[in-house]
């Protein structure tokens, strides 16, 4: 019973997220942007509009290993142009990736881009930081290009510095 609601689990989760792709932010055919805004966790990357991308743990430089049902709860960060920066970032560290299915895919210092579903079009949430889907893990992307991880928490409580741009998640 346990084995069948782990192999049913993601796909539940992407009937879900299907039901809310008209939800998910796009480019609508011209070029994406990237830019950093401030959040609870640090400086990260939105695009245009301020919908948070992410970056996933198991990508290679310039591949994209979520498809099929992970692409539907991790939608591509999608363009039809060259992607522009904005806000703090430089061109060159944007790109594009063509996808198995011929689109092409925002990248940031070689990192394909997401969305998360559960964010659906509301500007600032951050649902999935540090979740662990479909193999691996999905972080907030800093300006630095790596994943953004909260603080932990010591014990005793050292004054902490806020959020930090700081790496981890294997990329470097």
């Amino acid at each position: 019973m346990r084995r069948l609601l782990w192999t049913t689990a993601p796909l539940a989760i992407a009937l879900v997220a299907a039901g809310c792709g008209a939800a998910i932010p796009s480019s609508n055919g011209g070029a994406a942007m990237v830019r950093a805004m401030p959040s609870e966790n640090g400086r990260i990357l939105v695009d245009s509009k301020g919908h948070t991308l992410y970056l996933f743990e198991k990508d290679e430089e310039g591949e994209s290993y979520c498809d099929g049902a992970c692409a539907a709860v991790w939608p591509p960060y999608e363009t039809e142009a060259a992607p522009r920066s904005g806000g703090g970032l430089t061109g060159s560290s944007l790109g594009t990736i063509k996808r198995p299915d011929g689109d092409l895919q925002v990248t940031y210092q070689g990192h394909p881009l997401y969305y998360y579903a559960a964010d659906a079009s509301t500007v600032g949430k951050t649902k999935g930081e540090g979740l662990e889907q479909f193999g691996s893990e999905w972080y907030l992307v800093g300006p630095n290009g790596k994943p953004v991880e909260e603080e932990e928490s010591g014990h005793g409580g050292s004054g902490g510095s806020g959020g930090s741009n700081g790496g981890g998640g294997g990329y470097s």
